[in-house]
């Protein structure tokens, strides 16, 4: 009877052990799962969300005003959106990715009135406003591709406002002296070879002498140099001219002074401010050292 009670167990925890090896370990089992759910998890198709959600975004976060169709929005936004929208593994809806560019709001529109100028040839009202209310340093870029549809709409304000950002734009990204201002369109923006970078005018050296009274600005430079620069300077053909002044050929050339050759009018400006100042102060001084030598010999 005990005999057979110990087979029977025996023959129990056989049958366990058989069933037990059949059975994968837990581990694998939990690993097996969440390859599944890995599998089963399907990427969003961001090309069909952005179609299907363009207006919802244009609405929500006010680029509505540019007034565009859903497909040139979509042209337009569609890689600045992808990136809004973060991974294609998680669904993401309209309001967080609107929360996510207000963020960059900035940045983002300057980015966007880039590529409108490069994507269209003729600039809506809504578009122009836009473009010069976003750009920043790359106003130096933009400027000179819309100053003549913004003259063309007579949008006088909106030329003011590029104005400063080119001038601003200037002394943080190229030189801190801005150029000269140009005769015809007001910008800092005449280079040493007279032409505009902004309207592509040539100015004549005639024009440009007129426009920043140049006879005045040397007769002042004249008045304040000290006697010995100023009988230097008259060994010259030539001075310097930026938006700072009038300056002297001796002096380091920047990248925006313009060489204006002397003519002989302005040259006699020079030399009567020397004959004036410089020749009565030492006839002075000599007169002064005599009469001191003559009083000296007296005594």
């Amino acid at each position: 009877m005990v005999k057979k009670d110990k087979e029977s167990k025996r023959k129990s925890v056989g049958k366990k052990t058989k069933a037990g090896r059949g059975k994968p370990p837990k581990k694998e089992v939990e690993q097996k799962t969440v390859k599944e759910r890995k599998a089963s998890r399907k990427e969003v198709d961001i090309d069909e969300w952005i179609n299907e959600n363009i207006g919802d975004f244009v609405n929500l976060s006010g680029l509505s005003i540019l007034g565009l169709s859903d497909a040139q929005y979509v042209e337009l936004l569609h890689d600045i959106l992808t990136q809004l929208y973060g991974s294609p593994t998680t669904r993401t809806d309209v309001e967080t990715v609107v929360k996510r560019y207000n963020r960059h709001k900035e940045t983002i529109n300057e980015l966007i009135a880039n590529r409108i100028v490069q994507t269209f040839e003729s600039l809506t009202p809504n578009l122009l406003d836009f473009i010069v209310a976003s750009v920043k340093d790359s106003v130096l870029l933009i400027a000179p591709r819309i100053y003549e549809q913004v003259v063309r709409e007579k949008r006088t304000d909106l030329i003011e406002v590029l104005r400063i950002k080119w001038f601003n734009a200037w002394v943080n990204r190229r030189y801190k002296i801005p150029p000269i201002t140009c005769p015809k369109c007001g910008f800092n923006s005449l280079m040493p070879d007279l032409t505009c970078l902004v309207c592509g005018a040539s100015v004549s050296e005639s024009q440009l002498r007129k426009h920043v009274n140049f006879g005045e600005g040397l007769k002042r430079l004249a008045s304040e140099l000290p006697c010995s620069e100023l009988r230097e300077l008259l060994n010259y053909d030539l001075v310097l001219l930026n938006s700072m002044g009038i300056r002297k050929p001796t002096e380091l050339k920047t990248p925006v002074d313009i060489e204006v050759y002397l003519t002989p009018e302005e040259k006699k400006i020079i030399r009567e401010a020397y004959n004036s100042r410089c020749r009565t102060v030492g006839n002075e001084g000599s007169k002064r050292s005599e009469g001191v030598d003559g009083g000296s010999l007296r005594a």
